[in-house]
């Protein structure tokens, strides 16, 4: 008799994205600017922290992102997190013109970087590393600053929006 646990059979990357969507998460919008200085933004809910000593976390880029080349030049960059009645923000950053900034409220930090007015958190990061991995890159930052504010998490799960009880 095998101890061996059978295959897992392969289903495809949409049963994958369906099974990894069963992990809720909370939604940030990183922000940063371009070469110019114009301000960039996209939604994401890829965020983890790494390391406390020093003080690390990631995101993750889809290779495919209409403003990956921003990103990856990017030698500062923001976490946005999102209150849970931020969900037209996610929405607005979600859209494939990551530049357009019209209607959105915020303010530069100390390096030129987009913060977004009343979020719950915001860690303001510099470039640590960047890894090739899969259809991604793996963005790590070291926290230079942050600051947060009492409030529920915009959360992600099961391909849309929920509460938390």
């Amino acid at each position: 008799m095998s101890t061996k646990p059978p295959p897992v059979p392969n289903h495809g990357s949409d049963a994958l994205r369906e099974c990894l969507g069963r992990f809720a998460t909370g939604v940030t919008v990183v922000t940063c600017a371009d070469a110019k200085g114009g301000p960039c933004g996209i939604t994401a809910n890829s965020f983890s922290s790494v390391s406390l000593e020093p003080p690390l976390v990631l995101w993750n880029i889809a290779k495919v992102s209409n403003s990956l080349q921003v990103y990856l030049s990017a030698k500062f960059f923001a976490f946005n997190i999102l209150g849970e009645n931020q969900q037209d923000v996610s929405d607005h950053f979600a859209r494939t013109d990551h530049t357009r900034f019209d209607g959105i409220e915020y303010t530069l930090s100390a390096d030129g970087v987009p913060l977004l007015a009343d979020t719950i958190a915001s860690l303001q990061c510099r470039t640590a590393e960047i890894h090739d991995c899969g259809d991604h890159y793996i963005i790590i930052g070291e926290v230079l600053r942050f600051d947060s504010r009492d409030g529920k998490p915009l959360v992600f799960a099961n391909g849309a929006y929920t509460a938390l009880i």
